[in-house]
C-alpha cells in the first residue's frame, strides 16, 4: 500500500495545480472583459450625451419660435379680443388677422419643419396635417396655417398640459389617422388685461410637428464607425413601453413591449436611466445599452450597439489569452507527468524515455498550434519545424530537417531572424514584433527566441512565429477609433460655444510650436499636444449665455466658468492617455503668482506644459477675431501678454512665442471670423 502514496501525492498536487491554474486564467479573461465594458460605457455614454443636448437644442429652439409668437402683442391682442363675430370687427383687425396669417406662416417657414407649407398656393391635395394655429381659451380654432389638422383629443391633451404648466410644454409624440408620427408643443398666450391670474390665458399657440422631417435625422446621426450603433426614443407607461423613433428592419414605427420583460433593452432605458448593461433589444440581440431623458420631455434616449460587434476584438483577444495560457498549463502538466515518470522509471530506459517524452511533447504541442515553430541548431541548421509551419511552406518535414536556414526562408526573412541570435546571447528569451515574408507572403509576426541552455539540444535556439496580422490591424482600428471620438469631444466643445470655432486645433498649434522652439523633449510632446487639444472640455457643461456673453461676468459667472477645469477632469479621468494629460489640463489655469485656479499653485509647482498651454490659450483667444470683435494684432497681443509676464504667465513661455510669431505670417489670418 505504501507504494502507491508517491503516486496518489503527485496525482493530488497535479490536480491541485490544473484546478488554480484553470481558475487563475478565468479570473484573468472575466477582468479583461470587465474592462472592455467598462470602456464602451464612457463611449456610450459620450454618444448618448451628445444625442440628448442635440436633441434638447432643437426642441428648445422650436420653443423659442413659438414663444416670440406668443409674446407679440398682436397675437395677445387678437386672442383677447376673440369673441368677436366676424360682421362685429372692423377692418383693421381684419387686417390684424391677415398679418396674424403671416406671422403663423413665417413661423412655421423659419422653424423648417413644415416643408409643405411651401404649396400653400398649388391646387394640389395635400394631407400632410402640420402646422401652426391659434386656438382661444376654449380649444377652438381660431387662425392656423393651411394643412393644420382638425382638433382632436391629442390637441386639447396638448393645451390642458400648457393650461396646467402655465408655460410652453411638448405634449409628445403620437400617431395620427395615417398612422404618421406627430409631434405637438403648445404654448399658453396672456391676456393684454387679465382680470385675474386664474384667467390670464387668453387662448394658446399650438404647433403640431412631423418629426420624420427633423427630429428623426438628429436621433439618426452616425458619430463612431460602426454598423450597429442606434439612437431610438422610447416612452411608455406602467404597463408598456413604445418605441417613439424609427427602427431598424421590419419593426414598424410605435412598436410597443410589455414592461414586465426585464431583459429588453428599452425597459431597462427607462427603468435605469443613466445606467450601462448588456439587455436585448427589440430584435431579440445582445446589446449594450445607456439612457438619458430629455428634459421637458417623457422621452428617453436609448444608446445601444450591438454586443457582438462592439466587443468582437475584445473577444477575439481573451480567447487568444485563454487559448495561450491553458496551452502553458498543459505544457506545465505535461511536463510535470513526464519528470514525475522520468524520476521512477528504470535506470536502464532512462535516456531512452526522457527523449521519447521530449520528442512526443515536442510534436504534440508543436503539430497542434497554429503558430510557426521551428528548432535552429548552433550550426544554423534547421533540427524541428511544426506542422503549421511546413504547410504553410508546401515541404516536408523530411526536406528541411538537416538544411540551412535560407534553404527554407527568403533571403531578407533569413536576415531578419538571425538578426536576433545577437540579443540571445545575453539574455533567455527575445520578443520581438516583425514583417516577414513566408510563402511570398508578408504578415506581421511576434517573433519569440529561446535560447536552450541546456539538454541535448544545448545551444540551439526555439523560434516562435505568432501571426499579429489582425490583431495588429485591430489595434490600429481602435486607435482611430479613438482619435474619432477625441476629434468628436473636440467639435462639440467648439461647436458649444460658436465664438470659438477651432479654437482648440489653434490652441494646440500654438503649443506645439511654442513647446519645440523650448525644446521641450519629444516624449513630453504627445501629452502636450492632446491635453491642448482637450483643454476646454469642461465648458460643455457650462451655460452658453455665459461663454458669449460680451459685458463682463458677474462674480458667480466666474465662479462657474472657473468649474469648467473641474469638469474636464472629471469627464476624462476614466481614460488612458500616453502622459500626464489630465495633470496638465488640471494645472492650464494656475498663475506663477499663485492667484491662478482651481488650486492656487505657484510658478515652481506648475508643469511646464501647463505654463506653454496657458500662453497659447491666451494668445489664441485674443488674436482670433470673435462675431462681437475684432481680432488683436499679434503685436499687441504680446505686449499684452509682456505686461502680465511673472503675474499671469512664464516669462520664458512668451519670449519663445514672441520668437516664433515673428516667422509665423499665416497667423495673420485669424483676424477672420470662421464659424463652424
Amino acid at each position: 500500500m505504501n507504494k502507491y502514496k508517491p503516486v496518489a501525492a503527485a496525482g493530488a498536487l497535479l490536480s491541485l495545480f490544473l484546478l488554480v491554474s484553470i481558475w487563475l486564467i478565468m479570473q484573468y479573461v472575466e477582468s479583461e472583459r470587465e474592462r472592455d465594458m467598462f470602456i464602451w460605457q464612457d463611449r456610450l455614454s459620450i454618444l448618448a450625451e451628445s444625442q440628448k443636448r442635440l436633441i434638447e437644442d432643437w426642441l428648445g429652439s422650436q420653443v423659442k419660435n413659438l414663444n416670440e409668437l406668443a409674446e407679440n402683442p398682436l397675437t395677445q391682442l387678437y386672442l383677447s379680443m376673440a369673441t368677436k363675430a366676424e360682421d362685429e370687427r372692423t377692418e383693421l383687425e381684419r387686417g390684424q388677422i391677415a398679418h396674424l396669417h403671416n406671422l403663423l406662416a413665417a413661423t412655421a417657414k423659419r422653424s423648417g419643419l413644415f416643408a409643405r407649407q411651401q404649396k400653400i398656393s398649388s391646387n394640389q391635395d395635400d394631407s400632410s396635417k402640420d402646422g401652426i394655429a391659434l386656438l382661444d381659451d376654449h380649444s377652438a380654432l381660431l387662425i392656423s396655417t393651411r394643412h393644420f389638422p382638425k382638433v382632436n383629443q391629442h390637441i386639447n391633451a396638448a393645451v390642458e398640459l400648457a393650461r396646467r404648466n402655465r408655460s410652453a410644454s411638448v405634449y409628445g409624440i403620437y400617431s395620427n389617422d395615417d398612422r404618421e408620427p406627430r409631434l405637438i408643443i403648445a404654448v399658453p398666450v396672456n391676456r393684454v388685461q387679465a382680470t385675474s391670474e386664474s384667467r390670464n390665458i387668453a387662448g394658446f399657440i399650438v404647433a403640431v410637428i412631423n418629426p420624420a422631417l427633423s427630429l428623426y435625422k438628429l436621433s439618426s446621426q452616425q458619430w463612431l464607425a460602426t454598423q450597429t450603433d442606434e439612437a431610438v426614443l422610447v416612452s411608455g407607461d406602467d404597463n408598456s413601453t413604445v418605441y417613439l423613433s424609427p427602427l431598424r428592419g421590419d419593426y414598424r414605427l410605435f412598436h410597443r413591449v410589455a414592461v414586465s420583460s426585464e431583459q429588453l433593452a428599452s425597459n431597462f432605458a427607462r427603468l435605469k436611466t443613466g445606467g450601462f448593461d448588456l439587455k436585448k433589444d427589440y430584435r431579440g440581440i445582445d446589446v449594450l445599452v445607456t439612457a438619458r431623458t430629455i428634459d421637458n420631455t417623457s422621452w428617453i434616449l436609448m444608446q445601444k450597439i450591438d454586443a457582438s460587434e462592439a466587443l468582437r476584438e475584445s473577444d477575439a483577444y481573451r480567447n487568444f489569452v485563454h487559448t495561450v495560457f491553458l496551452l502553458a498549463v498543459f505544457v506545465v502538466a505535461v511536463g510535470f507527468i513526464a519528470i514525475w515518470r522520468h524520476a521512477t522509471s528504470i535506470r536502464l530506459q532512462k535516456t531512452t524515455e526522457r527523449l521519447e517524452a521530449r520528442t512526443a511533447l515536442l510534436n504534440s504541442v508543436g503539430d497542434n498550434i497554429r503558430d510557426h515553430i521551428f528548432l535552429l541548431g548552433s550550426d544554423e541548421n534547421v533540427i524541428f519545424i511544426n506542422r503549421a509551419l511546413s504547410d504553410c511552406l508546401g515541404v516536408h518535414y523530411e526536406d528541411v530537417i538537416g538544411k540551412s536556414l535560407h534553404h527554407i526562408f527568403s533571403i531578407e526573412t533569413t536576415r531578419h531572424l538571425l538578426e536576433l541570435k545577437k540579443f540571445s546571447a545575453e539574455e533567455e528569451m527575445q520578443n520581438r514584433m516583425m514583417k516577414l515574408a513566408i510563402a511570398d507572403d508578408m504578415h506581421v509576426y511576434h517573433v519569440s527566441l529561446v535560447s536552450l541552455m541546456q539538454g541535448d539540444f544545448k545551444n540551439s535556439l526555439l523560434y516562435v512565429l505568432h501571426d499579429i496580422t489582425e490583431l495588429n490591424q485591430a489595434q490600429d482600428q481602435h486607435s482611430r477609433l479613438l482619435e474619432g471620438i477625441i476629434a468628436t469631444l473636440v467639435y462639440a466643445t467648439d461647436k458649444h460655444d460658436p465664438h470659438c470655432a477651432h479654437h482648440s486645433e489653434r490652441t494646440r498649434e500654438v503649443a506645439v510650436a511654442i513647446a519645440r522652439a523650448m525644446d521641450l523633449p519629444e516624449d513630453k510632446m504627445g501629452a502636450l499636444s492632446m491635453a491642448a487639444l482637450l483643454a476646454n472640455i469642461g465648458k460643455l457643461y457650462l451655460p452658453r449665455e455665459i461663454l458669449t456673453k460680451h459685458e463682463p461676468l458677474t462674480e458667480e459667472e466666474e465662479r462657474m466658468l472657473q468649474q469648467h477645469v473641474i469638469y474636464a477632469v472629471d469627464i476624462l479621468k476614466d481614460l488612458r492617455f500616453d502622459g500626464p494629460v489630465i495633470q496638465i489640463i488640471e494645472q492650464k489655469n494656475e498663475r506663477p503668482d499663485g492667484k491662478g485656479y482651481p488650486a492656487g499653485l505657484t510658478a515652481e509647482n506648475i508643469m511646464q506644459e501647463a505654463k506653454i498651454i496657458s500662453v497659447a490659450n491666451a494668445f489664441v483667444a485674443m488674436s482670433s477675431a470673435r462675431a462681437y470683435r475684432e481680432g488683436l494684432p499679434v503685436n499687441e497681443v504680446m505686449d499684452t501678454l509682456l505686461e502680465q509676464a511673472d503675474e499671469a504667465f512664464d516669462r520664458n513661455v512668451i519670449a519663445a512665442l514672441f520668437h516664433i510669431a515673428e516667422n509665423r505670417s499665416d497667423w495673420k489670418n485669424w483676424q477672420a471670423v470662421q464659424m463652424s
